[in-house]
């Protein structure tokens, strides 16, 4: 890995984008029943598209709708694409609720079915490019299957009442009952799918965590809601719709924020992950690195004497000086990396993506931008300068050091102790298995 984050980011992109031959696609590692079932939805979805698109007309007006609606969600995903991304891992093997919902649905109702799932298509590309570039090209080809056909089934239910005035949203009494029953319809036919092929992938399992937290469905419910009034601005009053394109990603924030933090505990001096929920968090990092055949590293980082900072300058000061590495590592750090603070002094990083290669340049740059701090602390005596710091750290390789994160910590904490023992303010990588020899960088 080269020394900055932003090549590290743009290498990571560039991982994820590469063309795999189809005999390598993960698709088929999947289990038999999981395999025929994901063929079969994206299959139907495929044919439903081919079959409206031959009977079907688009119009000018329908593309500019489509260009409205993509841009709504472009900006919308950007937004949220941080607590999106901690999202996506957290809610492993359990339904994820899809805030992409809004927009699909509002093409649904506007929109003939093709560019509907083009729009899809779209948004799902994007969404895979931008916000979760780890996951596997066949998960997100399969949920934007069930939103096609989810957006079939919401669309038959508009046809086939047909209530509606000049625009071809329906109208009056009738068509709010109508506009609810195609919002059931999109909803049930989205669950129904995605319950099924998370049953099929986890037999051993309960059938309740496939069908995830039923409160978390009121949060689809308003963003169906939200996309019905999307569509009446784009009728009658299409200017608002830029103002929607801002406040949908508040409101998306508001809804998921206060749900996603009954588990996102965060440290309250640091405001990284506390160590229950980093452990958790990484815990789904490396199953779903387990599955892709990736590697990662596990980084312990323990600075050295802070014992001495608190006595001579107080707590306050320490606190100050652990927020002040807290930002160091977030700003040297990958968006998709966890950082959390260990106890005390300590932080762990989980570096996913990262092997052998990497990791030496990755504590490298550590250790020189904790040597660059410049910060003022705060004593009983006055306001006190604190010119640089130096750490120990230590690392372990996922699976070369161990399979789950307690081995890794282990592992890393060892070779912490290390550095810690030739002298600090070094990096040291556990030694490979069968031998006792770690590797020492200064």
């Amino acid at each position: 890995m080269s020394v900055s984050a932003g090549s590290a980011q743009r290498r990571a992109t560039g991982q994820r984008l590469r063309l795999v031959p189809p005999s390598s696609w993960r698709l088929w590692a999947l289990p038999r029943p999981v395999l025929a079932y994901v063929l079969l939805v994206d299959l139907a979805a495929v044919a439903l598209v081919v079959l409206t698109t031959v009977v079907g007309a688009v119009t000018p007006t329908d593309l500019v709708r489509f260009g409205v609606l993509l841009a709504g969600t472009v900006v919308h995903l950007e937004a949220a694409r941080g607590i999106e991304r901690l999202r996506e891992v957290a809610t492993q093997g359990r339904p994820y609720v899809n805030l992409k919902s809004l927009w699909v649905f509002t093409g649904v109702l506007l929109l003939p079915l093709p560019l509907v799932a083009a729009l899809t298509a779209v948004t799902f590309l994007y969404a895979w490019i931008r916000v979760d570039g780890q996951s596997t090209a066949c998960r997100k080809v399969f949920t934007a299957a069930t939103f096609v056909l989810a957006s079939g089934a919401g669309a038959a239910v508009l046809a086939m009442v047909g209530s509606t005035d000049a625009s071809g949203i329906p109208a009056g009494p009738l068509g709010v009952l109508v506009l609810v029953l195609a919002a059931l319809a999109w909803w049930s036919v989205n669950y129904a799918l995605v319950v099924v092929v998370l049953a099929l992938s986890n037999p051993g399992q309960p059938l309740r965590r496939a069908l995830g937290d039923l409160a978390e469905q009121r949060i689809v419910a308003a963003a169906l809601a939200l996309g019905i009034g999307v569509a009446v601005l784009l009728v009658h009053t299409p200017w608002l719709v830029i103002i929607q394109m801002f406040s949908v990603p508040v409101l998306h924030r508001t809804f998921l924020v206060p749900q996603f933090q009954r588990r996102a505990q965060t440290d309250a001096k640091t405001g990284l992950m506390e160590m229950t929920f980093f452990t958790h968090m990484a815990t789904a990092q490396l199953d779903r690195l387990r599955e892709q055949d990736r590697p990662a590293a596990l980084v312990m980082i323990d600075l050295d004497c802070f014992k001495d900072v608190n006595d001579r300058l107080g707590h306050p000061a320490g606190d100050e000086l652990l927020i002040g590495v807290a930002g160091v590592l977030r700003r040297e750090l990958r968006d998709d990396d966890l950082i959390a603070r260990f106890g005390g002094d300590e932080f762990a990083v989980l570096l996913p993506g990262v092997g052998a290669a990497d990791v030496h340049d990755i504590g490298a740059r550590i250790l020189l931008a904790l040597h660059e701090v410049d910060l003022t602390v705060t004593t009983p005596t006055g306001p006190v300068p604190v010119h640089g710091l130096t750490a120990s750290l230590g690392a372990a390789l996922f699976t070369t050091h161990g399979d789950t994160v307690d081995q890794l910590l282990l592992m890393a904490d060892s070779a912490q102790q290390t550095a810690k023992q030739a002298g600090r303010d070094r990096f040291v990588l556990a030694p490979p298995p069968g031998t006792d020899t770690p590797v020492l960088h200064g």
